[in-house]
C-alpha cells in the first residue's frame, strides 16, 4: 500500500524544460507551465505544503499521450522538481529507490506517482 496515490499530467522531457539563454541555463515557459500546472493540482488534493522529510522510493507509470517513442528517464526530473516546488517534499534528493514503467497511451498523457516512506516500503 502507497503512502500516496495520485496521477500528474504528462511532462515536459528535460530537453524541452531547460535552455540557455544569454549563457545562463533557465526554466522554459513549458516548464513553467507544468511547474504551475502541478502545483495547482496538488493544492486541489490537499498535497502541497505536505513537507516529508523522510527517505523516500518512488514508483511512476508514464501513460504517453501519443505512441510516439521516448525515454522513460526524461520525464523525472520535470515531476520531481514540480513536487518540490509544491512543498509535497523538501527535496528530490530525498528519493532512494525509483522504479518507472511505460504504460499504455491515455488521451492527453498521465503519469502515476506512488510514494512510499522508504522505512514503510522495505
Amino acid at each position: 500500500m502507497s503512502d500516496y496515490e495520485f496521477s500528474l499530467p504528462w511532462s515536459p522531457s528535460v530537453n524541452g524544460m531547460r535552455a540557455v539563454f544569454r549563457n545562463r541555463m533557465i526554466t522554459t515557459k513549458k516548464g513553467r507551465d507544468y511547474h504551475k500546472a502541478v502545483q495547482s493540482l496538488m493544492m486541489d488534493l490537499n498535497l502541497s505544503d505536505e513537507g516529508i522529510t523522510d527517505r523516500l522510493h518512488v514508483s511512476m507509470v508514464l501513460n504517453p499521450p501519443t505512441l510516439r517513442k521516448y525515454d522513460i528517464d526524461n520525464r523525472c526530473k520535470a515531476v520531481f522538481d514540480a513536487l518540490s516546488m509544491s512543498g509535497f517534499w523538501l527535496d528530490d534528493e530525498q528519493i532512494d529507490s525509483l522504479s518507472i514503467k511505460k504504460g499504455e497511451k491515455i488521451k492527453g498523457g498521465l503519469i502515476t506517482i506512488r510514494v512510499n516512506r522508504l522505512l514503510d516500503y522495505l
